[in-house]
């Protein structure tokens, strides 16, 4: 499962998200997200063309 951490720095947020090989999220554009920084589906209720950036790690490649 993709972790993350926020933090402070310089007086701004900063998040951090770690994926594991072959995983993906979608990251919140809308900034309405109560999941934030993960989409939670917000965006759709909005009368925006603003949708998720979707983050992939992709799997090693098999020898």
């Amino acid at each position: 499962m993709a972790e993350h951490n926020t933090e402070l720095r310089n007086g701004h947020k900063r998040t951090t998200v770690k994926l594991e090989a072959g995983e993906s999220v979608a990251l919140c554009r809308c900034f309405q997200s109560k999941e934030f920084p993960f989409c939670d589906g917000t965006h759709k209720t909005l009368e925006s063309e603003v949708g998720p950036v979707i983050v992939q790690a992709p799997k090693p490649a098999e020898k």
